[in-house]
């Protein structure tokens, strides 16, 4: 299966084409992810050119759609879905968090991303391990839990200590390129188990999107709405 992968949510995004697991092309971004909306169908075309693929030929558009940027989860998320619309294929939107704890591979019962919100706030997530489908599988698989929160820093190490007293076994991630999450753990107890995720998710969005695709599950709509972290300032502010 053809799968392109978007991930216009941050800076550190960019477009992947991926034949299965195999990776055919990567084009990492390389400027603000408020640029999306000009740059975004550049990197389409540099990555079909690096697989010598024409876009008509992609049977799975797989598109982050957040936690991240509001411009850039709008602009990735349209052009999927228009692209799908317009040569009759499948689109998945997947979370990013979803993507770090696919990407970081964890063994443990739990796995908690943490994310900078702006703000002096942080976002985290719990995931749970799926029990393994089948004896011979080795990669883990775990299950989105709740909407996630919002904790300002004491906060957060207050859930992080309430769980290591109550025995949680988890590992707790944070994206390399993001300094504030990774400077967190400075914070945090010693005994924490913490683990960066280096690089682009491209390759865990497009996993994850095949994944469920081949499974047969459906695609709820909600996924293919944009996954905020908090609802735009001009959406908040707004007067009748």
């Amino acid at each position: 299966m053809l799968i392109l992968a978007i991930d216009t949510t941050s800076e550190e995004g960019g477009v992947g084409i991926f034949r299965d697991a195999e990776c055919l092309a990567l084009v990492p971004n390389q400027g603000q992810a408020n640029q999306y909306s000009i740059t975004l169908f550049e990197l389409v075309e540099k990555a079909l050119a690096q697989a010598h693929l024409e876009l008509r030929e992609i049977e799975l558009y797989a598109a982050a759609n957040g936690p991240g940027s509001f411009t850039g989860i709008r602009v990735g998320l349209a052009a999927a879905m228009a692209w799908g619309k317009a040569f009759d294929r499948p689109v998945r939107g997947v979370s990013v968090l979803e993507a770090m704890v696919t990407k970081a591979h964890p063994t443990l019962d739990w796995a908690f991303p943490i994310m900078d919100a702006r703000r002096g706030e942080f976002f985290l997530a719990s995931f749970c391990r799926k029990p393994s489908e089948s004896s011979g599988e080795t990669q883990q698989h775990y299950e989105l839990m709740d909407g996630g929160w919002l904790f300002k820093p004491e906060s957060l190490r207050a859930f992080v200590e309430e769980r290591l007293a109550a025995g949680i076994s988890a590992t707790y991630l944070a994206r390399a390129n993001d300094r504030p999450a990774v400077d967190l753990r400075a914070s945090l107890p010693a005994s924490l188990n913490w683990q960066r995720v280096e690089g682009v998710l491209l390759n865990s969005i497009a996993e994850i999107a095949r994944r469920e695709e081949q499974s047969g599950q459906t695609h709820r709509a909600a996924k293919l709405d944009a996954y905020y972290l908090r609802r735009p300032d001009a959406e908040v502010n707004w007067k009748d």
